[in-house]
């Protein structure tokens, strides 16, 4: 996951991390340990937002977290020196008007560390400023790459179709009537109990008169279903009838038959969200391609004496 770099927050992160040295080298330019740590921050922010506290203790194809974490920072920085390098061939400067925004910015970071905190990063003003700075001037050269950028709304037809399809929980209340039977344990017939039932009201029997045969304590009333009680595999099932029609799944729960009551829209009108989030996606695309090209094959170095001292706290 690369995330352009739009906001920059700051804490202190480093846990045994010693002072001075570079972190990475992104062809001739060392990152300190300040700047570097200000791009992991956002990366500890984006991945909090997406799963909380405990994403720490998750990995992704073998890989921990926080190293996933920290090497999505260094293509953050790789992104914005190469938008840095790059805006001068495009016309692109900070104006009087973004140097206002940009001294507000620092003022507001500055005020998020302690003296103390500070001089351990070996951060001061005019470090932050340009970090802020090389954010704004990336902003500028995502803006003038992607701006132009014109939705082919076939494809975004297409692609709201599947999001509809793939998100029915969000648009549709599935009013439903359930058997359900327990899985089989020692002595039981539930399995056979429950295709028995499945295969009358495949030939035509009234549910009703099924369900109450075949659970006479069992609930007989129509309800909302709710999504987080059954499995993904039985919400597919669910999902893929019609007014009126049935399915048979099994879980570790035990064995089920659905009859679909009504298909209620909830009101939902959430076209426009997905819309806006559609065209940040392919503009995205654009921009990291372009970037891609631009970068060629800078060379990236880390430091490993310094990187592996470095922890999200």
């Amino acid at each position: 996951m690369k995330k352009i770099l739009f906001a920059l927050a700051l804490a202190v992160l480093l846990a045994g991390c010693g002072t001075g040295g570079y972190v990475v080298k992104i062809g001739n330019d060392k990152i300190s340990k300040g700047e570097y740590m200000v791009y992991l921050k956002e990366q500890k922010k984006n991945f909090e937002q997406q799963g909380g506290t405990d994403i720490w203790q998750a990995d992704f194809d073998g890989v921990s977290a926080e190293e996933v974490a920290k090497q999505n920072a260094v293509n953050s920085i790789l992104m914005v020196k190469t938008a840095v390098k790059e805006a001068p061939s495009l016309n692109i400067s900070v104006t009087e008007e973004d140097k206002a925004i940009i001294e507000e910015q620092t003022d507001a970071l500055m005020t998020e560390f302690t003296p103390e905190e500070l001089e351990e990063l070996e951060l001061d003003r005019d470090q932050i400023y340009s970090i802020m700075e090389e954010g704004v001037i990336q902003q500028k050269v995502y803006g003038y790459v992607t701006d132009s950028y014109v939705v082919n709304e076939e494809e975004f037809d297409e692609y709201l179709n599947q999001y509809y399809e793939e998100n029915k929980a969000l648009f549709m209340d599935y009013i439903i009537k359930e058997i359900f039977l327990q899985a089989d344990s020692t002595g039981s017939e539930n399995a056979d109990k429950i295709h028995d039932a499945y295969d009358k009201i495949s030939k035509g029997a009234d549910f009703d008169s099924v369900l109450a045969r075949t659970t006479p304590k069992g609930n007989r009333d129509s309800f909302v279903l709710d999504p987080s009680l059954y499995t993904e595999d039985t919400l597919d099932k669910i999902y893929a009838l019609k007014k009126g029609q049935c399915t048979l799944a099994e879980d570790a729960d035990g064995y089920h038959i659905f009859k679909v009551i009504d298909i209620k829209n909830k009101g939902n009108d959430l076209k426009e969200q997905i819309r806006t989030d559609y065209i940040n996606e392919k503009k995205q695309e654009i921009y990291q391609a372009q970037n891609d090209s631009w970068a060629g094959d800078t060379e990236v170095v880390r430091n490993d004496d310094i990187w592996n001292e470095i922890h999200i706290q």
